[in-house]
């Protein structure tokens, strides 16, 4: 079985999350609050497919204006052993032929935590009135614990909202940095089930992910 996963990337601010299923052919369709870079807006779409067991995470990046600076780098010149950004390496390899860069990305257990807490802490915010907590005077929410609301806004989304994150930050810092012209296609070889299974907070955190340079 293989699972397709699409993302896109689209200048919008706090997207709902909204999510459908349909059989036979699962789909699941969900937006998730905005990154620092790219605010975003996802879509995933998870389908079955035969005889194939591999699983895959496409991801449809629109990239602002302000991501692009400069003339495309030559191939040769991006293809680095491990260049290293804020918080993160990326491992490279360009690829003449279809002008793709495959790269693994390695983000340190410092930056997962930084980004956890700041979407932890958007996610909270959206949330308010937290129910079941009167608001003080000036309308402020007293001091709730922790555990509390994670119980309420969902372990799982704060997680996968700090993975789209992740992503969405460290691409375009690389895209940034190195001056490079991409589609908005990007392919992020993991599902978002596999990067939710090995991801933790404060622990480093690694993916795969594909961008196609423009000819």
């Amino acid at each position: 079985m293989e699972i397709a996963v699409k993302t896109r990337f689209l200048l919008g601010l706090n997207p709902q999350i909204a999510c459908q299923c349909k059989s036979p052919d699962l789909l699941m369709r969900g937006s998730y609050p905005s990154s620092a870079c790219f605010p975003v807006q996802t879509k995933f779409i998870c389908q079955r497919f035969p005889e194939r067991k591999s699983t895959s995470c496409y991801v449809d990046a629109y990239k602002p204006s302000h991501i692009v600076q400069s003339v495309s780098s030559s191939l040769e010149s991006i293809s680095a052993p491990a260049s290293s950004f804020d918080g993160f390496t990326v491992t490279d390899n360009a690829s003449k032929d279809n002008r793709e860069i495959k790269m693994r990305i390695d983000v340190s257990g410092a930056k997962t935590q930084v980004i956890y807490d700041d979407v932890f802490s958007k996610l909270v915010a959206a949330a308010q009135p937290i129910p079941g907590f009167r608001r003080i005077k000036g309308g402020k929410t007293p001091d709730i614990p922790k555990d509390i609301l994670l119980h309420i806004i969902g372990h799982s989304k704060v997680n996968k909202e700090a993975i789209k994150k992740i992503i969405n930050t460290t691409v375009a810092e690389f895209v940034n940095k190195e001056g490079l012209k991409v589609t908005k296609d990007l392919k992020v070889e993991q599902s978002i089930e596999d990067l939710e299974a090995t991801f933790e907070p404060g622990k480093e955190f690694g993916f795969d992910a594909i961008i196609q340079l423009q000819k």
